[in-house]
């Protein structure tokens, strides 16, 4: 019986080939048919919710920084709460090929989340199950099964962030100020092989 990796890295390399034979990227499919990539603005324009769960997920590019020469945009991840708060649980970037290079997290100002303990959100990363039908159905699929195939690195990410927050709050009057901090966007980050991660859990020809 195959691994739950090794289902999820299939998975993965299934949605990349048949957006190779229709001749697009899947930086391309993620703009939802926009013809221009706007900085900040969310692809799609309402953000991709399961009402069910309250996992949800958009497609954007943040202003031009230093990862922009590799970098065509990035996910967010999330999940609401029953109070409509949300929590943010990952970011993975995408090259202009349209394939994964870096994970990372976020200030809490980025994204206007509710901070809470990394248990709470590696918690919640653990279960992420987005099915969506229609055009976007395999950008879901893609998402989730990233979330299974790198969990341990983005584990290790959210209890990095954490540390990283309990070592830059003596810097500051308050921990509300640190999280409001416009000198701190990324709190950590990690870059991502995804042909590495398919030649570890899968036997791949002709790719």
């Amino acid at each position: 019986m195959k691994s739950t990796l090794c289902l999820s890295a299939q998975e993965i390399l299934n949605i990349y080939e048949r957006y190779a034979k229709k001749g697009v990227t899947l930086s391309e499919v993620a703009l939802c048919g926009a013809k221009e990539f706007i900085e900040l603005t969310h692809y799609p324009k309402n953000d991709v919710v399961d009402l069910v769960s309250g996992y949800e997920f958009y497609y954007h590019a943040h202003p031009t920084s230093s990862t922009a020469s590799r970098e065509h945009g990035h996910f967010h991840l999330f999940q609401r709460q029953k109070n409509q708060t949300f929590i943010h649980l990952i970011a993975i970037s995408l090259n202009p090929q349209g394939l994964p290079v870096r994970l990372f997290t976020c200030n809490q100002w980025v994204t206007g989340e509710t901070m809470v303990e990394s248990s709470k959100v590696i918690e919640s990363l653990k279960d992420f199950d987005l099915e969506l039908k229609g055009r976007l159905g395999p950008i879901a699929r893609w998402v989730t099964a990233m979330t299974t195939l790198y969990f341990y690195e983005m584990s290790a990410l959210i209890h990095a962030r954490d540390q990283k927050l309990i070592d830059l709050e003596p810097a500051f009057s308050s921990r509300s100020q640190l999280l409001e901090s416009k000198q701190h966007h990324e709190l950590t980050q990690c870059d991502i092989e995804l042909m590495a991660s398919f030649s570890q859990h899968l036997t791949i020809t002709n790719y």
